[in-house]
């Protein structure tokens, strides 16, 4: 555990790496603690690859730890909490990864440690095709028995949906901000943002009153690559930015998957292009992610156990004419042929599983089996 003066120390560091959060993070490692790296002469600094004159004039500035003193009792006093690199509570995952941040800004809670962490991330401009499929794929996952963590960037587009959806489906969730943890981002999504934190997490690397630009946005997406097992890409353009956190999380060895689209939509030619130059695993549905990703599916097994309970229950020719079903489908004439059955005895039998709810009959006269 680090002193409290280890602690002003790390903060300020952050402050003064405000968009620099590798660098931070490197020096430290070098010196072996953030109290340290001040000690350091700043002759020494600007030595270490990507150090700039205008951070060591940062490093030097003599109001940093009255600042950082300051930003401490402000996270304090919202409930803002730190998370240091080296905490056991940091996410591992993302520890992993070279370019790691070195302090995280949490609010709310969740485990970001979890056996399922799906980053799922697209364009800003979803179609309702787009949209569509991401809330089915998140709302699959309860069917399924499975409760991921779902973490995205609360961007307009397929990023808000995912949120959405999986506040609606009781799946935690976790918004990765572009800017400091008191500046959401954007403006619009901040009752969005205020429903993640009661049932997941709002994080930032930034320190507080860090406005958002073109680079902040870059460095968030490797953390939403780095803090998952895999990343989906539900819909993008040929260059969308969910295109970078892909190949952010190719790099670091990471599962890439992706929705595709018609060969026409623009929106979905980056899906297309992973798909076809092997980079992503297609996937259409919350199923396909579990079986690409080797989730156990808990309620896969329990349907299973029902169906045999239910099948011992069956007569004899009740239980051919299911088997049959699962092989060759419910068409009574393809039945009829493949079991060598009268149609009279077919029918009273189908007519049976229908009261047993075994099989239901369509409009066409298809029986489809409800197991």
């Amino acid at each position: 555990m680090i002193c409290a003066e280890e602690d002003v120390c790390i903060c300020a560091l952050s402050l003064c790496f405000r968009h620099e959060g590798g660098l931070a993070r490197k020096l430290y490692d070098f010196y072996g603690s953030a109290r340290a790296v001040f000690q350091q002469p700043l002759e020494e600094l600007v030595q270490h690859k990507g150090m700039r004159r205008g951070l060591v004039k940062n490093i030097s500035d003599p109001n940093l730890f009255q600042e950082a003193e300051k930003t401490v009792k402000w996270l304090q006093s919202k409930n803002v909490r730190t998370v240091f690199i080296y905490d056991d509570s940091y996410p591992y995952r993302l520890r992993e990864c070279p370019d790691a941040p070195l302090l995280l800004y949490v609010f709310g809670q969740t485990d970001w440690n979890a056996s399922h962490v799906l980053s799922i991330v697209g364009t800003r401009r979803a179609t309702m095709y787009g949209k569509d499929v991401c809330k089915d794929i998140v709302s699959g996952f309860p069917q399924l028995g499975l409760h991921p963590v779902i973490v995205s960037g609360l961007a307009f587009g397929i990023d808000v949906t995912a949120h959405k959806a999986a506040l609606e489906h009781n799946l935690p969730t976790i918004a990765v901000l572009p800017a400091g943890i008191d500046v959401i981002y954007p403006a619009s999504h901040r009752s969005v943002a205020i429903d993640i934190a009661k049932k997941g997490m709002v994080i930032s690397e930034f320190p507080p009153d860090t406005q958002g630009n073109k680079n902040n946005f870059l460095q968030r997406n490797r953390i939403i690559a780095g803090l998952s097992d895999a990343t989906l890409v539900v819909e993008s353009g040929e260059n969308g930015g969910a295109l970078i956190t892909a190949h952010l999380a190719l790099g670091y060895s990471r599962d890439v998957l992706a929705v595709p689209g018609r060969t026409t939509d623009k929106n979905s030619k980056g899906c297309n292009n992973l798909i076809k130059e092997n980079k992503a695993a297609l996937v259409t549905c919350a199923r396909d992610v579990a079986d690409v990703l080797q989730w156990d599916i808990p309620v896969e097994k329990d349907r299973k156990a029902v169906q045999q309970k239910i099948f011992n229950t069956l007569e004899p020719v009740e239980q051919q004419i299911v088997t049959q079903m699962q092989h060759t489908g419910g068409n009574i004439d393809a039945l009829a042929e493949a079991l060598n059955m009268p149609f009279p005895q077919l029918a009273v039998a189908l007519t049976n599983l229908q009261i047993k709810g075994v099989v239901e009959c369509s409009e066409n006269k298809e029986f489809r089996l409800l197991l």
